[in-house]
């Protein structure tokens, strides 16, 4: 799954339409800073964008369900915005996924209906200065509490993928690994090529 952040900006659109064209058949938009018209616009536009490059790709919407009512897209919920249950009542139908950081937050996810639960951040990364990450140990735990699919997400390259999924992940999310790869596309391939 790509994580297309500040997809508003249109470089980052593009970056997220070359992904899909390497074959990413996720995409979940997020961009917390943008206004509500805005993120709207841009989800409208990029959506077109990538079901013409793509027919068949999954979209989703980071924490605005209004948005996603709109479009008929996925749903994806974390500690800010709306809860999944909230989510499920304004879209009903849709795939929701969490946002979880702990055992006890995936297992919450999952008793309130998530679909799937992104568990972060595995490896230090960019988006979160600081942070060690919290290993693999971590990741392996939060496969073994939860029945629902756990994406792995933070730091992640193509050599380490290959270890989340020895841990339990049933996928893996990237960020910058390729929204700020130089060929966006040569970057989704390397990540495919990862998978199981």
């Amino acid at each position: 799954m790509l994580i297309a952040d500040r997809f508003t900006e249109t470089a980052r659109a593009d970056a997220t339409v070359d992904a899909v064209r390497g074959g990413v058949r996720w995409v979940h938009l997020r961009d917390h800073a943008a206004a509500a018209e805005a993120f709207e616009q841009g989800a409208r536009s990029l959506a077109a964008r990538l079901q013409a490059v793509a027919p068949d790709v999954r979209i989703s919407v980071n924490t605005r369900v209004e948005v996603a009512q709109h479009l008929g897209l996925g749903v994806h919920v974390g500690t800010r915005g709306p809860s999944v249950t909230e989510a499920q009542a304004k879209r009903p139908g849709a795939i929701v996924g969490y946002s979880a950081h702990t055992v006890a937050e995936a297992q919450h996810a999952e008793s309130d209906g998530a679909a799937y639960v992104f568990f972060s951040p595995v490896f230090p990364t960019t988006s979160k200065p600081g942070h060690s990450g919290v290993g693999l140990a971590a990741l392996r735990a939060v496969c073994a509490a939860v029945a629902v699919p756990v994406y792995a997400l933070g730091g992640l390259t193509p050599a380490t993928a290959a270890a989340c999924f020895e841990a339990g992940a049933y996928g893996i999310a990237v960020l910058s690994g390729m929204l700020d790869a130089a060929d966006p596309s040569a970057a989704a391939r390397s990540y495919l090529l990862a998978l199981p």
